[in-house]
């Protein structure tokens, strides 16, 4: 188990997206009539692509400030709530987007 741990994050996320995938692959194909079996296995099938995007842009997420991180879930709720707050908030994501400097290499 100490193998596992000593893997990159990156790494770790990718396998664990891969069996996601499969496990949804495999759910998707043979669907059970159970409706207890429903919700999670809708659920993996959700999650799996998201965390599998994850891992192939997870040099471009390394890039993102670290105050965005913790902006995004309050923002994200607040417009889960309030839906018209959409109109405020995208323009405003987009105008920081091309105003940001940008990091030299």
């Amino acid at each position: 188990m100490d193998f596992w741990f000593r893997l990159p994050f990156r790494k770790r996320l990718g396998i664990i997206a891969t069996i996601l995938l499969v496990v949804a692959v495999i759910s998707a194909v043979l669907w059970t009539n159970d409706p207890v079996h429903h919700r999670p296995i809708t659920s993996i099938i959700r999650l799996a692509p998201i965390l599998f995007l994850f891992w192939l842009a997870w040099s471009d997420l390394q890039k993102i400030p670290f105050w965005v991180w913790l902006v995004m879930p309050v923002v994200l709720i607040l417009c889960a709530f309030k839906p018209a707050l959409w109109f405020i908030v995208i323009p405003i994501a987009l105008f920081a987007l091309f105003v940001m400097p940008k990091k030299k290499k």
